[in-house]
């Protein structure tokens, strides 16, 4: 009884510092739909794969533009078909496996905006660092259209359709298709 009533046994302590890289992208609240954009640029920019897992929905459904998908690099391999969640994550971990570092910017504009459903005009620019060719530094830009959900109260990627090149650089649905076909398509 002597010792309930003298107090905590316990010392008090500072918190611990958050590890560099550590949970930064799994505290972005997917609360609003332009959260998405965020949250993929945390992902990517961390090597986080579990990052991106979290914003792409289970319905999830990639399409190529119509020259990546007919493009003769892939040899007549199916890169683009079938293109559900599970292919987005195995070739994101592959990108992540390959690169030093990325980074990407976003432009987004809103193309349809409803209560649980928005689609955005998306610009993009991703750049990629090379862990085999460190000095080689690759970009990828396009404009695709990113269509999200409120899913359960969380926003979510259930649709990204490349459907524009810019000059001099090939689409990052491009290189998606580049690296399924190294995962053997």
């Amino acid at each position: 009884m002597a010792l309930a009533l003298s107090g905590c046994l316990f010392d008090t302590r500072e918190p611990d510092e958050p590890t560099p890289g550590g949970d930064a992208c799994s505290a972005i609240a997917l609360d609003v739909s332009n959260a998405v954009f965020e949250a993929i640029t945390c992902a990517l920019e961390s090597e986080q794969d579990a990052a991106y897992e979290r914003v792409i929905s289970e319905r999830f459904v990639f399409s190529p533009t119509q020259d990546d998908s007919l493009d003769q690099t892939w040899g007549g391999a199916p890169v683009y078909e079938n293109w559900n969640k599970t292919v987005e994550l195995d070739v994101f971990s592959l990108m992540l496996s390959d690169a030093q570092t990325l980074a990407v910017e976003f432009s987004p504009s809103i193309l349809i905006n409803q209560t649980t459903f928005v689609r955005y005009r998306v610009e993009y620019l991703l750049t990629v660092v090379n862990v085999a060719t460190p000095g080689d530094t690759t970009q990828y830009g396009g404009v695709a259209q990113f269509d999200v959900r409120n899913e359960g109260g969380n926003w979510r990627l259930t649709f990204w359709d490349e459907v524009e090149t810019v000059p001099d650089l090939s689409t990052w649905g491009f290189l998606k298709g580049t690296l399924r076909l190294r995962l053997g398509a």
